[in-house]
């Protein structure tokens, strides 16, 4: 079910009623996690099995965890937990790609197909279940004793298939209070989630019908054209990632759950630590925490720093998919980020210049274009589609020049909404407001939905993130 569906309305219509007519504790639980599970098998009914045996598996050795005081124990039962949860990621998203780049390694041809199916959202709720069996075993988050309560830990449908990634220590204190439906709650998720629906239906969709063409074929475009689609696409998966995340915190809010912020206008960045900082929020906290810091950090001299740095990006880039294209993101924003470290310690002493706004705009647009530039290998289906997009990019060419007038009125939309933010940003601060009767909240709602019906493609695209 897609957010922005009619089954899904209905469904998430049917949870409202049901937690509005069971209103003890126990019994929301169990409904929470029948509809999370119900969610996920509208997909794949079959992957539901897989999602409830990695549940139970964290969740008995977190008890083991727990329940010996031998140091030695303990960690043989994490090291188990882990293996488990990385061996069933490392099938069906690595399986096929570590053949093929295996054969590819010693000139043989792949003629094979393993039949794998990527489960959708798996990279997500194994985090989840990681992030869970590492806390615990240092100690920082209690054990979970219900079955129940971790399994919608888990399993909650909000986040469950593109995040934001939850941790334990966030989610399940949550569920030890009551939930609780409340008009304030659902006045403010219903803003949220018609924020993010806006933001996935009126921009990133409509992107989408101009930017698959251009990246499928590049050869055939214009350098003006790939200049366009590399913006517009650039603003389709910030707006289509950013939207689903903000309409997964409205679903929960109005449930009664709060979520992780997971995006904080990335593109304003004045460097690409800052834009890792902004951007996809739970998870380039989840890597700084759960790998870079477990590497070692920047606790054993710079050039142990660096090389944290490349292995944490390296694994994020992989961690988005199984393909080489993915594996030179990473490392070049691992290059990046090893360049900026090193340019912020030789620049300590020139901070009055760095406050400067000629310097700010120059650190700006070069983190911009340097961001946008690094969707190519990311969107490009291969590299021999990559190399001929970025040729023709750089190389002035030819070709057809299709200077869409919609994909230009929505990047103007998004640029005025980015200076807004940056430079009036008590409007924006406005919204979401726990008071319906505001006619501000009422006109921008009105608005919204309308254009929405409006303007939205007939033909709602799948989110971008499914995929991982």
């Amino acid at each position: 079910m897609i957010f922005t569906s009619l089954s899904f309305l209905l469904f998430f219509l049917s949870v409202l009623l049901l937690l509005a007519v069971f209103k003890r504790q126990a019994a929301r639980t169990y409904i929470l996690l029948i509809a999370s599970y119900v969610f996920y098998g509208w997909w794949s009914p079959v992957f539901v099995l897989l999602i409830l045996v990695t549940s139970v598996w964290a969740w008995a050795f977190g008890l083991l965890i727990d329940r010996t005081d031998d140091e030695v124990k303990k960690s043989r039962y994490l090291f188990v937990s882990v293996a488990f949860s990385l061996g069933v990621l490392a099938y069906y998203k690595y399986a096929e790609f570590l053949a093929q780049s295996f054969y590819a390694a010693l000139g043989w041809q792949w003629t094979y197909d393993l039949g794998i199916v990527l489960p959708v959202g798996i990279s997500f709720f194994t985090f989840q279940t990681l992030s869970y069996s590492i806390d615990l075993r240092k100690g920082k988050i209690p054990v979970c004793e219900s079955p129940t309560k971790f399994m919608l830990f888990v399993a909650f449908f909000p986040q469950l298939v593109a995040g934001p990634i939850v941790r334990a220590s966030d989610f399940l204190p949550q569920l030890e209070k009551k939930i609780r439906i409340s008009s304030k709650n659902i006045v403010i998720g219903a803003q949220l989630f018609l924020g993010g629906a806006l933001q996935k239906t009126l921009i990133a969709d409509n992107m989408s019908t101009f930017v698959d063409p251009i990246f499928a074929e590049p050869a055939l475009y214009s350098a003006e054209t790939l200049w366009l689609g590399l913006a517009a696409y650039s603003i389709q998966i910030f707006c289509d990632f950013c939207g689903y995340s903000l309409m997964a915190i409205g679903i929960a809010k109005m449930l009664g759950f709060d979520l992780p912020e997971n995006f904080r206008m990335p593109y304003l960045s004045r460097s690409i630590t800052e834009f890792w900082r902004r951007w996809h929020i739970s998870l380039s906290s989840w890597l700084r925490d759960y790998l870079y810091i477990a590497l070692g950090g920047n606790r054993k001299g710079k050039a142990r720093m660096y090389s944290h740095l490349m292995i944490t990006m390296l694994l994020g880039g992989l961690w988005h998919g199984a393909s080489w294209n993915f594996v030179l993101w990473g490392a070049l924003h691992g290059i990046a980020l090893a360049i900026h470290k090193i340019w912020d310690d030789r620049t300590r002493d020139y901070s009055e210049l760095k406050a400067t706004p000629l310097y700010s705009s120059i650190a700006w647009l070069s983190t911009l274009t340097f961001a946008a530039l690094l969707w190519i290998p990311f969107r490009c289906v291969d590299f021999p589609t990559m190399q001929v997009y970025v040729s023709r990019l750089f190389g002035g060419a030819d070709g057809i020049d299709w200077i869409n007038p919609q994909v230009i009125t929505l990047l103007s939309v998004v640029v005025i909404w980015h200076l807004i933010y940056q430079f009036k940003p008590a409007v924006l601060a406005k919204f979401p407001s726990d008071n319906p009767e505001r006619f501000g909240v009422q006109f921008a709602l009105g608005i919204s939905i309308f254009a929405i019906i409006l303007f939205a493609p007939l033909q709602t695209s799948p989110f971008v993130y499914f995929q991982f």
